[in-house]
């Protein structure tokens, strides 16, 4: 009886064991062996191109794929691609958004835009601008200028009032090392403003200037109620949660080397040259569906008409590591953007030019 109690604890140990390995298997390999389909998107005669920056949404029963492009709101049916719309948005007068958008927002009901990096502007889905809001500038401290801006895919959130916006530098400069207050959360009501704070790791003092080692990627879990940030030379993940932050890995696999550009004086300016042989952390994204987070990586670039050999690091929601998938930028974009139904990625090499694809694959964890 003793040695089948023994026997019987073995076995229920084993399996539990093999039943936590299974929950954390991680997955290397090819992106091209997850694609499982093609969405091929139309072009009008006013579209001269088509990114990746789409947002899907149910609007009277139908599901459609939203993308604000060369001021205008396309709106396009999510299962065959074509247009189903397009809204212009005037840049001057009473209801102008301004010349230059530095990243915009497509809510079920309502367009949100950074005008000029500056302003956040609220506008219906036909072009009337409701309300204008002057976003804090920071002149008057260290970080100099503010710029609000969804670069390197840094999305703008909406809850209710509330909008969530990044201040994104151009180049890092040595006093920015002691700022924090990166991530705005401003309340269009009332006015009042709050931050996320965080500041750049001391790693940062040896890209100073540099304007590619200083940019950051952020993401929002409305479910868990958390915020992680993608440092460019960073293999871990800054997560923050009720004010308190840690970190968790999130690296490639794969050797990277992060280079320092160049530096060289034009006329009375000096410019910064970017090493493009080095390796850097990318884009950061979440899909509120699936609860994953993509990160991309740019890991070295081929000798041969210098393609960028890339990957996708996998998270699952509780924040382990769970796949790495390599691709190469003739292959896909590194940038993509979910719906309820998968990961879709721009083709590298399209066939058309009247409409453009995007391969639709299904990550582990989205099963």
């Amino acid at each position: 009886m003793r040695y089948f109690t023994c026997f019987l604890l073995a076995s229920l140990l084993f399996s539990c064991n093999n039943n936590s390995n299974e929950k954390h298997v991680f997955t290397s390999g090819s992106l091209t062996d997850l694609v499982r389909d093609t969405l091929w998107i139309e072009k009008d005669i006013n579209t001269q191109w088509l990114g990746t920056d789409f947002t899907y949404l149910e609007k009277d029963g139908k599901s459609v794929l939203g993308q604000f492009n060369g001021h205008r709101l396309l709106l396009y049916d999510v299962e065959t691609g074509d247009l189903l719309s397009a809204q212009s948005f005037k840049e001057e007068g009473p209801n102008g958004i301004g010349s230059f958008i530095s990243g915009s927002l497509i809510s079920q009901d309502s367009m949100l835009f950074l005008s000029s990096g500056k302003q956040l502007i609220v506008a219906d889905h036909g072009g009337k601008v409701l309300t204008r809001h002057d976003l804090p500038a920071h002149e008057n401290t260290v970080r100099g200028s503010s710029h609000y801006a969804t670069f390197v895919h840094n999305p703008i959130y909406l809850k209710g009032n509330n909008v969530t916006v990044t201040d994104v530098p151009f180049v890092l400069k040595a006093p920015m090392l002691e700022y924090e207050d990166w991530l705005l959360q401003y309340n269009m009501q009332t006015g009042e403003e709050r931050y996320v704070r965080f500041p750049f790791p001391e790693k940062y003092e040896g890209f100073l200037d540099d304007s590619e080692f200083c940019h950051y990627s952020h993401a929002y879990s409305e479910s868990r109620k958390e915020h992680y940030i993608s440092f460019a030379a960073d293999d871990k993940l800054l997560c923050i949660k009720d004010g308190k932050s840690y970190w968790v890995d999130a690296g490639s696999n794969k050797t990277m080397e992060f280079l320092r550009g160049t530096t060289e004086k034009s006329g009375e300016y000096i410019v910064f040259n970017p090493n493009p042989e080095s390796s850097q952390y990318g884009t950061l994204q979440y899909s509120p569906w699936h609860q994953v987070l993509v990160r991309a990586a740019k890991l070295s670039v081929g000798s041969e008409h210098k393609v960028e050999n890339r990957s996708f690091i996998v998270l699952d929601k509780s924040l382990t590591k769970t796949a790495e998938l390599a691709f190469t930028s003739n292959e896909f974009s590194s940038l993509g953007f979910f719906t309820p139904h998968g990961f879709y990625l721009k083709l590298a090499q399209q066939e058309s030019d009247d409409k453009i694809g995007y391969a639709k694959i299904i990550l582990p964890g989205m099963e």
